[in-house]
């Protein structure tokens, strides 16, 4: 409230000057508030660092708790806790790195490597408990960068939003954290946010590269956040095109004087001839045709519309305005939401991809609601119901569509809020910049 009346007595002694009216008490508030800001801002920084103490004292009991639990009660806990397979995969993918062969996976070059670094971890143990150890330090490491998003989330929220980092506390989000890599992306799209945020462009084009050789979707937000550069800047951010391609280069480039071209093509090739899996939206949506209208939609020109709506989203950018940092955030809830919908994967782990963003434009209790529904929601259909009923029950297929109903509501959020930033010129905004 101080702070409040100091700004409104600023900002009426500042207008008095302005016409020419010295105040006597100008120079007083003015004084008053250059010591007061310094002061609420040292007090946010001590409040944020001991919310950090606790997150990361809780985050690394919740790392104790989900090791040990399942290997006292080895066999009893299914899934529910914690899931080893695909763990146990990033080890098999990461030993190329021990065994000298070919780094050569299904995953992305950065991903790749760190399985292989990660090998490191367990060389020393015994055959029996390497898959344990490496599964135990590569989930330590993933909720390291949990806990790094937390840390980042609270230098973008203003002091009355920054409960919301409390969210990352869902069990599924500690659950999809705990045994999936997917969190990594995440992080890095959310640093290129927050340098943006900064106008350090070249490191946000730089930062979304790394991204998008972690988990491809990344590719698809760096034209939202060029316009945005664009727009602030009033010229074309060549220096981002370049930092993106310099740096995706150098990760190509890396990857086949490693091993020719096969480190490059394997992760492309293997997804390009990868089909739809039971629970992707594509295939519910034909179940749903097949059982109301008796006709069947699957089929390569099927396959190929759902994949261009995939990676459609991008085109808001001739669209909308980009204006502010808001439209930037809804851009990328759209985007992301848009490519895990229409996939032809079913990965509930994706939720985490879109989480930071969520949490950032969670400003009022609604939103916030949603975003634990769809945590909750998640974590029903994987693993509860896909290992109690399987992986082709109907119980399963209500749940997934269940969660696609709520990401359906979740963009539609944010499309609703771009609304107010349409624009017709988009196109000749873009070109008519100069460099």
């Amino acid at each position: 409230m101080q702070r409040v009346l100091l700004r409104c007595g600023t900002l009426r002694f500042g207008a008095l000057e302005l016409l020419g009216v010295k105040h006597p008490f100008v120079n007083y508030y003015s004084s008053l508030i250059m010591q007061v800001d310094p002061m609420i801002h040292a007090h946010h920084s001590i409040n944020n660092r001991k919310k950090l103490f606790v997150i990361g004292t809780t985050l690394l009991i919740v790392w104790i708790i989900m090791t040990i639990i399942p290997l006292f009660f080895e066999g009893k806990t299914g899934r529910l806790i914690a899931d080893v397979i695909d763990r146990s995969i990033y080890f098999e993918r990461g030993r190329w790195f021990t065994d000298g062969t070919l780094p050569i996976s299904e995953y992305p070059q950065v991903p790749t490597l760190l399985f292989g670094v990660n090998n490191l971890t367990s060389m020393w143990a015994d055959s029996n408990i390497r898959i344990k150890v490496y599964s135990a330090f590569f989930s330590l490491e993933m909720l390291l960068v949990l806990f790094l998003i937390t840390k980042v989330l609270l230098e973008l929220l203003p002091p009355s939003l920054s409960n919301s980092v409390l969210l990352v506390f869902l069990p599924p989000t500690l659950y999809f954290t705990y045994n999936r890599f997917d969190i990594l992306p995440a992080y890095f799209c959310l640093l290129a946010y927050s340098s943006a945020t900064k106008k350090q462009w070249t490191m946000t084009s730089v930062l979304l590269a790394i991204a998008t050789f972690t988990k491809w979707y990344p590719v698809l937000l760096f034209p939202g956040f060029f316009i945005y550069a664009t727009t602030l800047e009033k010229k074309f951010q060549w220096r981002m095109l370049v930092g993106f391609t310099v740096t995706s280069i150098g990760i190509v480039l890396a990857s086949y004087l490693s091993g020719g071209a096969k480190t490059v093509l394997v992760p492309y090739t293997f997804h390009m001839t990868r089909g739809m899996e039971d629970l992707a939206f594509p295939v519910l949506l034909d179940n749903l045709t097949r059982g109301l209208l008796g006709t069947q939609v699957s089929s390569p020109y099927f396959s190929l519309l759902f994949f261009v709506a995939q990676i459609a989203a991008p085109l808001l950018i001739f669209f909308v305005k980009f204006d502010s940092i808001d439209v930037l955030v809804d851009y990328c809830i759209i985007v992301i939401g848009v490519f895990v919908l229409f996939s032809k994967i079913w990965s509930p782990q994706w939720f985490l991809w879109l989480l930071p963003f969520l949490i950032i434009s969670a400003k009022n209790t609604k939103k916030t609601e949603l975003i634990i529904l769809y945590n909750f929601v998640t974590y029903l259909s994987f693993p509860l119901i896909f290992d109690y009923y399987g992986d082709s029950s109907y119980q399963l297929q209500i749940a997934g569509s269940l969660v696609y109903f709520i990401l359906l509501i979740i963009i539609f959020q944010s499309v609703n809020s771009l609304k107010k930033h349409l624009t017709t010129d988009g196109f000749r905004r873009l070109t008519a910049s100069d460099g």
